[in-house]
């Protein structure tokens, strides 16, 4: 079925509404052009002057609506939060699982390969953070099963894992060299996180590979002037990606304008969407009383856990409080994680790609939402 919008905003493009078209058939984008199509297509969306942007691609998210996909492994629950993110704009995303035991990490890959293998939901594949962790910068994760790598366990979950492991968040200074190297060569993509790592040894592990930090400043070797850390190497390292979490919460605002500064579309939003959707100020997060305190998310030793935005929060974070124009927001939200994952088809409104799309007021606010051309029931 073909579908017409018209009368959109493109964001970062100077056309006004009326001037542009663009047609979906089959779940992708035909055509984006400032000519109206020749034929006629009966079924025409007027955007009303609204932005019409991609769908978003999170890298990291745990779980919504008091709903955590690691908790019970339940594909309903899976579901339930895939449409809980898609209501609030993210068409795309990787689940993320913490640190695990070994049995555990193997149920959550067979239960998202079941989820991928489904027609019309968003999961692109998994996001393991952990268990592989150095302990003092542990965060939120279980200090009982944070361990050591084990070779055989590795190559048992990367063997269960193939077309599932979609990234990996490790601490590389607890890696010989030759099993980090092991782990690069099977091509899944290895992020820097929850690590101590010095800068030295930073950039030793970036040159053998590693091209992500995960959620920047967060739970990794901090910057000073004498002794740069992980923060630093990445900050610095153009060759290197970052997320961060843009809750206001998690990281100042200064700090998250220094970094976009530094690493331009190599910054990438994520959501680390964990209390999304959860109005109550306690909950339980594997067994551990949570206690919700001026919009942050705290465990019994204080620490600060997952946050309770989602990812078109962080978006616009970014625009009220950063000052980043509304096109950059979005395409750190959507093009850039797109392609770091190297996925050609989503995070872009071009011709080919796969039809997410949203239409959003001059506030950023959801009006409506398609996903592959279909689209989504907004309401909760």
């Amino acid at each position: 079925m073909n579908i017409l919008f018209e009368n959109f905003r493109l964001p970062g493009n100077q056309r006004k509404p009326g001037e542009l078209y663009l047609t979906i058939s089959d779940g992708r984008v035909v055509d984006l052009s400032i000519y109206s199509p020749l034929i006629n297509i009966k079924n025409t969306i007027d955007c009303d002057g609204c932005y019409l942007a991609s769908g978003l691609v999170d890298l990291q998210l745990y779980g919504a609506g008091g709903l955590i996909f690691s908790e019970g492994f339940s594909e309903e629950d899976f579901l339930a939060i895939d449409r809980y993110h898609l209501r609030a704009g993210t068409t795309r995303y990787l689940m993320t699982v913490p640190t695990l035991a070994h049995e555990d990490i193997l149920r959550a890959i067979a239960v998202t390969k079941k989820i991928m293998s489904q027609k019309n939901t968003g999961c692109l594949g998994l996001h393991l953070e952990g268990p592989w962790f150095n302990p003092d910068q542990r965060g939120g994760h279980d200090p009982a099963i944070i361990r050591q790598p084990n070779l055989s366990k590795i190559k048992e979950i990367i063997e269960a894992g193939k077309g599932v492991l979609k990234l990996i968040t490790l601490a590389p200074e607890q890696f010989s060299t030759s099993d980090l190297e092991w782990l690069l060569a099977t091509g899944i993509p290895l992020a820097a996180g929850h690590s101590n790592a010095t800068a030295a040894q930073a950039k030793q592990f970036f040159d053998s590979g590693v091209r992500l930090s995960t959620h920047l400043y967060n739970a990794m070797s901090g910057m000073h002037h004498r002794s740069p850390g992980l923060t630093g190497e990445t900050l610095i390292d153009d060759r290197i990606y970052a997320t961060i979490v843009v809750d206001g919460k998690h990281v100042d605002y200064s700090m998250v304008t220094l970094a976009h500064r530094m690493k331009k579309e190599r910054l990438l939003l994520i959501s680390d969407a964990t209390f999304f959707g959860l109005e109550a100020e306690t909950s339980f997060f594997y067994g551990q009383k949570i206690l919700k305190k001026e919009g942050a998310y705290y465990n019994p030793e204080g620490r600060l856990m997952g946050s309770g935005i989602s990812l078109l929060d962080a978006v616009q974070n970014m625009v009220r409080y950063v000052k980043t124009p509304i096109p950059e927001a979005i395409k750190m939200a959507s093009t850039y994680p797109a392609r770091f994952l190297g996925d050609l088809d989503h995070g872009q409104l071009a011709e080919g790609k796969v039809a997410d799309l949203l239409l959003l007021d001059q506030d950023l606010h959801i009006k409506r939402i398609f996903r592959a051309g279909i689209e989504v029931d907004v309401g909760y």
